[in-house]
């Protein structure tokens, strides 16, 4: 069922996650490092314009976006016109042996199917980012591999879907909040443009650089 799918994107895994208590932490301090929990059709407008926002936050010169989705990726992503730092990152992921491409300021690193790979995928990433900003969009059912790590990031981030049922915002939030320090919602523009913009690492639209900056301070939390 839809509303089945929509739940299992957002809520714990594990009835004994969402059993402990919430450590939310008010964050004064930029975050380095966020997890991103959104629907496939939002996720991919979003994660970037959060590691955008965090990168403009930070004056880091680039970002980066770990993309997981329970699926193999179909191709190695979309490598385009970018700045320098971030096609140095990309090389440097790669060398890792990780799948990354830079476009604008983002560097993408598609993660594999497994979520035991991407996990450790994902910590070389944070391992070898430098000054720049990762963000981890989880866009998919949450497994239960992520939460170690979810839990160690410095914010975690809500895209509520526009069409989800009335309390599942609420929930969503609860349920994130056993597993960060501190926990945001990202509330996407309707205009889909501003999204496919976002995803290719081109400067932001005001309504999207807005919607992620609150997102990245908390002001929605």
């Amino acid at each position: 069922m839809a509303l089945d799918r929509l739940r299992d994107l957002f809520l714990a895994p594990d009835p004994v996650a969402s059993a402990r208590p919430a450590r939310q932490v008010a964050e004064r301090t930029i975050p380095a490092t966020l997890g991103l929990l959104a629907a496939p059709r939002d996720a991919a407008g979003a994660a970037p314009a959060l590691a955008l926002a965090a990168a403009s936050a930070r004056r880091a010169p680039c970002g980066v976006v770990c993309r997981w989705s329970g699926t193999s990726p179909a191709a190695p992503p979309r490598s385009g016109l970018s700045v320098a730092a971030a096609r140095r990152l990309a090389q440097r992921l790669t060398a890792r042996g990780l799948v990354a491409g830079a476009c604008g300021r983002v560097v993408a690193v598609d993660l594999p199917a497994d979520a035991t790979e991407a996990r450790a995928a994902t910590e070389r990433a944070l391992a070898a980012a430098g000054e720049a900003p990762v963000v981890l969009a989880v866009a998919g059912p949450r497994p239960a591999a992520f939460d170690p790590l979810l839990a160690t990031l410095d914010r975690l981030v809500v895209v509520p879907p526009a069409d989800a049922p009335a309390g599942l915002e609420a929930l969503a939030v609860d349920a994130a909040a056993h597993l960060g320090r501190a926990v945001s919602i990202l509330r996407l523009p309707p205009a889909t443009g501003t999204r496919l913009l976002s995803a290719t690492g081109l400067p932001l639209s005001p309504a999207l650089r807005a919607a992620a900056a609150a997102a990245l301070r908390g002001d929605d939390a």
